[in-house]
């Protein structure tokens, strides 16, 4: 496959694939990728926001799981392969997770994708128009890569801590809080990058980032019991609007 991609037929049309990854593994959560939220598989939210998306071009669940697989396809996602046993282990980076699936669907598709979307099935309160967004402003900049944060988060005094020496301390002390630069978060729920500098970095995340700033409600990120229930009280809420 040529690492190099060709010019996109369109400049305001950028072919998208987006990847959701869904391993069998998990050490804090038993399967939390297909454990049930207010009544669904926890990847079901991800993946009816990937259908709702109108800039992916194409999107897939990758995962070596036959249980997950199958949930998957009764959503209505593809799964066009089965993902190797050697990409499904705990020390397996999402970089390799994300090329794997491009280079999949670029031999099938016999084209290139201008931009890889990934799409963390634990991020389950995700409005497809955060997609949509991360693709357009990721498209019409000249950065590499968009990420999803939270925020803003500031306060009178800096609210990051450090416990040293067994002493709570300013994790990054400032001489006058009353000026305190807001800060943002990863919230882990949208990774975007141009294909050239992923194939040619091997990252998803450039040095300079385009931002898509969503809320506290829908930057939650499943990763133990305390956040299922969270997250399923933040969708009654939203429901409710």
């Amino acid at each position: 496959m040529d690492e190099k991609a060709p010019i996109s037929n369109s400049m305001d049309d950028p072919r998208v694939l987006g990847v959701i990854p869904a391993r069998s593994g998990s050490k804090r959560l038993r399967r939390k990728n297909i454990c049930v939220l207010a009544g669904h598989p926890l990847i079901a939210y991800t993946i009816m926001a990937a259908q709702k998306a109108k800039k992916l071009t194409d999107f897939l669940v990758t995962s070596e799981d036959e249980e997950t697989l199958k949930i998957a396809q009764e959503y209505g996602a593809p799964t066009p392969f089965v993902r190797p046993k050697e990409l499904a282990g705990d020390e397996v980076r999402n970089i390799e997770t994300v090329f794997h699936a491009m280079q999949f669907m670029e031999n099938v598709k016999e084209n290139h994708y201008d931009i890889l979307v990934l799409l963390q099935p634990t991020s389950p309160i995700r409005d497809p128009k955060h997609i949509d967004e991360a693709i357009e402003r990721l498209w019409n900049s000249e950065m590499q890569s968009a990420v999803s944060v939270k925020g803003p988060f500031k306060k009178r005094d800096p609210i990051l801590k450090a416990i040293r020496s067994g002493i709570v301390e300013d994790y990054c002390p400032v001489e006058d809080g009353r000026n305190i630069e807001p800060f943002y978060l990863y919230n882990a729920s949208i990774y975007a990058v141009k294909r050239d500098f992923f194939v040619r970095e091997r990252k998803l995340v450039s040095e300079k980032q385009v931002p898509i700033v969503m809320d506290q409600l829908h930057s939650v990120d499943i990763d133990t019991e305390a956040d299922l229930v969270m997250a399923e009280a933040y969708l009654k809420y939203l429901s409710n609007q």
